[in-house]
C-alpha cells in the first residue's frame, strides 16, 4: 500500500471529528456556513501539508537484519563453494558465493543481496 493512501487513511478519524464538531456548531447556531467551510479547508489544507513531514515514518525503509548488510565488506571465514562463513561487521554469517565463483578463507567480500538469513557474496579484489 503507498504511504499516500496509508497517510490518507491515517487523516479518515481527525478529519470526520473535526467534520462533526464543525456540522454541529453550524447547526447550533455558534458559527455560519462561512466559518464551517474555513474551519474544515483549513484542517484538509493542514493535513496536505504535514505530508511531507511524515512520509519518512510512513515508508518504514529501515533495512534490519541480512538486508542492512547489502554493500558491506568483509572477509571470508571458509571457503564458499558455493556456501560457507563469512564475517561483516564483526558477525558470522552464512553466505552464498556468486554464482560461478570459489571464495577461499581470508579472502575480502562485499554483500550485493540477502536471502532470507544467508548473504549473496561476491570476491573483491585485493
Amino acid at each position: 500500500m503507498s504511504t499516500l493512501i496509508r497517510y490518507c487513511l491515517f487523516q479518515i478519524p481527525g478529519a470526520m471529528l473535526i467534520g462533526i464538531l464543525v456540522y454541529l456548531g453550524w447547526q447550533w447556531g455558534w458559527m455560519n456556513g462561512y466559518v464551517a467551510l474555513t474551519v474544515m479547508a483549513v484542517w484538509l489544507i493542514k493535513d496536505a501539508l504535514l505530508y511531507p513531514l511524515y512520509r519518512p515514518a510512513l515508508e518504514g525503509g529501515a533495512a534490519t537484519g541480512a538486508r542492512a548488510l547489502i554493500g558491506a565488506t568483509g572477509r571470508a571465514r571458509t571457503d564458499l563453494t558455493p556456501r560457507g562463513l563469512v564475517e561483516v561487521d564483526g558477525e558470522r554469517w552464512q553466505a552464498r558465493a556468486a554464482k560461478g565463483q570459489t571464495i577461499h578463507a581470508g579472502q575480502r567480500i562485499r554483500v550485493y543481496a540477502a536471502s532470507g538469513m544467508v548473504l549473496r557474496v561476491e570476491a573483491l579484489q585485493e
